[in-house]
């Protein structure tokens, strides 16, 4: 939520695609942000703080919220301090990169989030049990949360000056997801903190915290001026390759809101493999967020307005070929169940739909190689 405050069960900061058979897993639920000024009071901001033991929300210091190349921005006023706050997820990367700045105010300020975490698969009730035990491995300012061998590791590292993490392990109980609640389902939860990290900021500077499950290699690769940076030149090139699309800011807007709906399916890795030996990309169309996968049929009808009218055409002959691959006894799947390696198939008219988005693929690129691959399919 533009809040922070997590109302549904899928609201959270990390939510990692990861290979079968555990499919899209909530990691990082929660960020707890406090900041001590330079006279020495303390002010919790983003509308929620822990406090012994359990979530308190009161009326936040948000002053403007904005989406800057579809990224959010936010700007939190504490009396004459302005901090700045971004959220990026990383391409094609279990990574999420929060940053904060401070965009206005004497001195230097102390900056302290809290993260709190509940590993489960992300459509679980929100009162599923937490896990027995988690630990905390600490290296230099390298953290590691894990909650047994058959789940992710989630790596936390702080950038930023005089930065510190201190340990402080304890449960947060009694968290009310208010939508959960209104719709009749389990409305009530844990979730578990290893402590909190603390970072400086002085006029201009910022302060990232970095969430993963990517190798440290890849973490310490990909510093957060990098990320930024790389992130929004991707999304330039999106513009620029959508061409005459992209007539005005609204059409812009769409261009980039498209891009969330073309995925590479992280779960099935051996069709993935059989996509690289033979030269080929695997690309899919999610069907909608929060708890849809790729499905078929949607991503037929939709593969001329999210691919082709965008000058996205490599990925959507990857589309075509890929569930060229997938077809059974005539059927398109009609959806891949999260965490599952075999396609569902009991939808009649994604077949005639896959022939339609050919017709349309061929109509607007004139590429016929894909077309004679899949004539043997038709």
């Amino acid at each position: 939520t533009v809040s922070g405050i997590p109302t549904r069960r899928y609201h959270g900061l990390l939510i990692a695609a990861l290979p079968a058979p555990l499919g899209r897993m909530m990691l990082l639920n929660h960020l707890s942000e406090q900041v001590r000024l330079p006279d020495g009071r303390v002010i919790r901001f983003g509308g929620q703080e822990w406090v012994g033991g359990r979530i308190e929300y009161e009326n936040s210091t948000l002053c403007e919220f904005q989406l800057q190349g579809g990224l959010p921005v936010w700007l939190y006023r504490l009396d004459d301090v302005l901090i700045e706050k971004r959220l990026l997820l990383t391409h094609h990367l279990n990574s999420v990169y929060i940053s904060y700045r401070l965009a206005r105010g004497d001195g230097t300020i102390r900056l302290k989030l809290r993260p709190a975490v509940h590993f489960r698969p992300h459509e679980s009730p929100v009162s599923t049990p937490l896990a027995e035990e988690y630990s905390l491995t600490a290296v230099n300012d390298q953290c590691e949360l894990s909650a047994g061998p058959d789940l992710p590791v989630l790596r936390l590292l702080l950038r930023g000056q005089n930065r510190a993490f201190t340990i402080e392990g304890s449960r947060m109980s009694e968290v009310l997801y208010r939508n959960e609640e209104s719709r009749g389902y389990d409305s009530t939860g844990e979730l578990w903190s290893p402590g909190y990290f603390r970072v400086d900021l002085s006029q201009g500077s910022s302060a990232t915290l970095v969430a993963s499950t990517e190798s440290w290699d890849t973490v310490l690769a990909l510093p957060p001026e990098l990320a930024f940076q790389a992130e929004h030149e991707r999304r330039q090139r999106l513009l620029y390759q959508a061409g005459n699309a992209v007539r005005d800011e609204v059409a812009a807007e769409l261009v980039l809101a498209a891009d969330q709906f073309i995925i590479t399916p992280s779960g099935r890795s051996q069709d993935a493999a059989v996509g690289t030996a033979s030269g080929d990309e695997v690309r899919s169309v999610i069907a909608g967020y929060h708890w849809f996968t790729d499905w078929g049929r949607d991503t037929m009808i939709s593969l001329e307005g999210l691919t082709l009218t965008t000058g996205r055409h490599h990925e959507a002959g990857c589309i075509l070929r890929t569930f060229a691959r997938y077809v059974r006894d005539g059927l398109i799947p009609n959806y891949f169940p999260d965490g599952k390696t075999e396609g569902v198939y009991h939808t009649a008219d994604a077949s005639l739909w896959f022939f339609h988005a050919l017709d349309r693929y061929v109509e607007w690129t004139d590429y016929r190689s894909t077309l004679r691959s899949i004539l043997p399919v038709l």
